[in-house]
């Protein structure tokens, strides 16, 4: 019990710190990610599971989006492979340079995921117009509100075409798989029609489509910011081990 307190004592801070802070974090280690070394990706990636394991959110429609993730960096690496192999290298070489390839994309993947699921939309896009107001001003928060509205919808999108595709797949076992495929398409986007007007009339009621809304009031943590610097300290040294 004291093992699961502390986890979720860990993850709660976790979820509830600066999302400035996680912001700049992913999109500093995202660039270094790039130009690390195997073993610092290596490290990165680990750093990254644990992330996941501590957040706990594993449901069925996050295990679907990780496959689908999966997939994404499996397709790349086969077609960095045949590249590789079409233009000379030997197949050691070719498997080398995929599989790093394979490794980086799948801790981008992490990075952005553990970002989705300690951090709620609306955090997201008050970070992104405190960042964005200095360059964009007075219309800071419209990219904010489009930027949570996308990173809101995308998984909402997806659990609603992964739900509708396996309920096409039950009740019409006995149509085409052309005709399912049409059915499928059609289903989705009729159900996606609904859910973005029932966002809209959420976004009005609560009152989030002005600027009023976007203007965040954080609160400076001397700590987590000491903590975010010395993880980018550490991980910049692990990028060239």
């Amino acid at each position: 019990m004291k093992e699961v307190g502390r986890r979720r004592s860990a993850a709660n801070r976790l979820t509830a710190a600066d999302p400035r802070l996680k912001v700049l974090l992913v999109f500093i280690f995202g660039l270094v990610t790039w130009r690390a070394g195997i073993a610092g990706v290596l490290l990165y990636g680990l750093i990254l599971a644990a992330i996941m394991l501590l957040l706990g959110d594993l449901s069925t429609a996050n295990r679907s989006l990780i496959r689908t993730y999966a997939l994404f960096v499996l397709i790349w690496m086969g077609v960095k492979f045949v590249f590789e192999i079409v233009g000379g290298a030997a197949i050691e070489s070719a498997f080398y340079q995929t599989a790093d390839l394979g490794l980086r994309l799948l801790v981008l993947l992490l990075l952005g995921l553990s970002l989705a699921l300690s951090t709620s939309s609306r955090d997201l896009g008050l970070a992104a117009a405190w960042f964005l107001r200095p360059v964009l001003g007075r219309r800071a928060w419209q990219a904010a509100l489009a930027l949570a509205l996308m990173i809101h919808f995308l998984p909402l999108a997806w659990r609603t075409f992964d739900t509708v595709r396996r309920t096409v797949a039950m009740r019409a076992q006995a149509v085409s798989w052309p005709r399912r495929l049409s059915l499928t398409a059609q289903a989705a986007l009729r159900a996606l029609s609904l859910k973005t007007w029932d966002q809209t009339v959420a976004l009005a009621a609560r009152g989030l489509d002005g600027p009023e809304a976007w203007k965040g009031r954080f609160r400076f943590r001397f700590r987590e910011w000491a903590a975010g610097l010395a993880a980018v300290g550490v991980g910049l040294a692990a990028a060239w081990v």
